[in-house]
């Protein structure tokens, strides 16, 4: 699932939307992030996560045939159980370290992360990708995680400055971007943005523009187990046909990637690429 929407944002690009290039590595002032993103994000989910929170994406994807969700964090593997309306339960398990491996391969499309430059300032890490772009080196920002300063959880913010060039509807907006951004050279055609923000700039910007998506540690573990737990469902009908056509992984995937109630653009732009998304699922 997550591939999904990793493809989907590259069918973006291609469909005439651009982004943010950087003229250096962000946050400016930040440090070379040093920390281990696989333990962070283990520490990040609670032992137990079920369906019985009503503010949790899990209950707003519970319905008339899947009942009860639960994600249990047992340190070295993941158990997902899932209760059904005719009383039918299943566990899978989940090694940890495999998961979080997939979450991370997944999430920069096959980029090693020795490739990118990683900064870390106070709540925010930028993953910085080198690219060549006009005849000249800049940097683009797939992904940004903002840690929650009071917890453990964290943000996934996925294409995180696409949204400002995609709403800037109008000269104002496009102006206010520009001056906030410290944009060196913008134009639709000929030339692309480069931005040159302070720190103080660009946090201000992330808080005021969306992401494409945005994804809590909890969210994207769920998207991903739902995901393995697809691939296994596919390869051993026998093994599960007790639970077969019970679960509707298309209508879970897109709830998860419009909790945040996104614009209507982008739920257009997924559920346009929803064939072709199928195609490539069974490649």
């Amino acid at each position: 699932m997550i591939k999904n929407i990793i493809v989907s944002i590259s069918l973006i690009f291609l469909i005439g939307c651009f982004d943010i290039y950087f003229k250096h590595p962000q946050p400016r002032g930040g440090k070379v992030f040093n920390e281990n993103l696989e333990q962070i994000l283990i520490i990040a989910i609670p032992n137990t996560i079920n369906s019985n929170d009503r503010n949790s994406i899990l209950n707003k994807i519970i319905n008339d045939t899947l009942k009860f969700i639960e994600i249990r964090n047992k340190q070295k593997v993941f158990e997902l159980e899932l209760q059904f309306f005719n009383s039918a339960t299943i566990i899978e398990k989940f090694i940890i370290e495999d998961i979080i491996d997939s979450i991370f391969q997944d999430a920069f499309d096959g980029t090693m992360r020795s490739q990118l430059t990683i900064l870390e300032k106070e709540n925010i890490i930028c993953f910085n990708k080198k690219i060549e772009k006009g005849g000249r080196e800049v940097y683009e920002i797939p992904i940004i995680i903002e840690k929650n300063r009071s917890g453990n959880d964290f943000k996934f913010l996925v294409a995180p400055f696409i949204w400002s060039l995609i709403s800037s509807s109008d000269d104002r907006k496009i102006n206010h971007m520009k001056k906030q951004l410290n944009i060196i050279e913008y134009s639709n055609s000929g030339t692309f943005p480069v931005a040159d923000p302070s720190y103080m700039s660009l946090r201000s910007h992330l808080k005021n523009a969306p992401p494409l998506v945005e994804f809590s540690s909890t969210e994207v573990l769920a998207l991903s187990l739902f995901g393995i737990l697809e691939e296994r469902e596919n390869s051993d009908r026998k093994k599960y046909k007790d639970i077969e056509g019970f679960i509707n992984y298309t209508e879970i995937e897109m709830s998860f990637i419009f909790s945040k109630d996104q614009n209507n653009f982008t739920r257009k732009v997924f559920e346009n690429m929803g064939p072709l998304l199928d195609k490539l699922d069974k490649k």
